[in-house]
């Protein structure tokens, strides 16, 4: 067996095709297309109105990168309305995968039309709750894809659902009726098993970064105990979670046949 998780999130598009430029959008919305300069295309996750910044994933671009607005269905972008600030945090991997683009004077922001504006943290979702997300990508047509919360390891938490696809980075992930969770951020499969797959999500919050046993660990539990959840699952969770961790404070990585890149 081989863990191959896909920065499927490197849902980002490269080497886009100049489209009409100057069509200046006015405003962005929740689940919005932006092309981040250098980079490609990624989905706006949240929309802060207090501090006139919308949450994409960090490794949407460089820092400091400009960002265009971008209507997908006519091809149609604006100059460059934002500036692309990643967290401080970010380790190139999955710990702290989350950025703010800062808008200019005189661009509007939208709704959070898919969360709303409050947030749930996922300390505070159970086992096998609905979590959902939208992506401009794999969602052109409208709708979204919800699943099973399968855990977490600080600010970044898995959820088993149907993988994501490049431009759906960034995207906004929540509870329906409670609540934002965070942005995509990458993907986790399992080759050459029945092992299962998960959409990687971050919680637009720095925190400490996340050593690869802790994930293993949430991966192990999901995939060795299926479908367990209530006050056992929650148990096993919080066991697994402890044992993983500290098997990483003693500076041991994952076993050869789990692969994470």
């Amino acid at each position: 067996m081989r863990l191959l998780p896909s920065v499927l999130a490197f849902a980002v598009v490269a080497g886009l095709v100049a489209a009409p430029a100057g069509a200046q959008v006015a405003s962005i919305s929740q689940g919005s297309s932006v092309i981040v300069q250098g980079t490609g295309i990624c989905t706006v996750g949240y929309n802060d109105y207090a501090n006139r910044r919308s949450f994409v994933a960090a490794h949407c671009g460089r820092e400091g990168a400009r960002v265009q607005a971008f209507d997908p269905r006519t091809g149609a972008r604006s100059g460059a309305v934002g500036t692309l600030y990643r967290s401080k945090l970010y380790d190139g991997h999955l710990s702290n995968d989350w950025a703010a683009i800062q808008w200019d004077p005189g661009v509007h922001m939208g709704p959070n039309a898919r969360s709303g504006n409050g947030w749930v943290y996922p300390r505070d979702i159970q086992l096998g709750e609905t979590v959902c997300y939208f992506g401009q990508t794999s969602h052109a047509g409208g709708g979204q894809t919800c699943g099973r919360f399968a855990g977490s390891a600080d600010n970044t938490f898995f959820v088993d659902m149907p993988a994501t696809r490049p431009g759906d980075s960034g995207g906004p992930m929540w509870v329906p009726g409670r609540g934002f969770v965070g942005v995509v951020s990458s993907m986790w499969t399992s080759v050459g098993s029945s092992g299962r797959n998960f959409v990687v999500g971050i919680t637009p919050h720095d925190g400490p970064a996340v050593p690869e046993l802790r994930l293993i660990g949430v991966w192990a539990q999901n995939t060795f105990f299926p479908g367990l959840v209530g006050p056992a699952g929650e148990a096993l969770r919080r066991a697994a979670d402890v044992f993983f961790g500290a098997l990483a404070s003693l500076g041991l990585r994952g076993p050869a046949v789990v692969k994470y890149g």
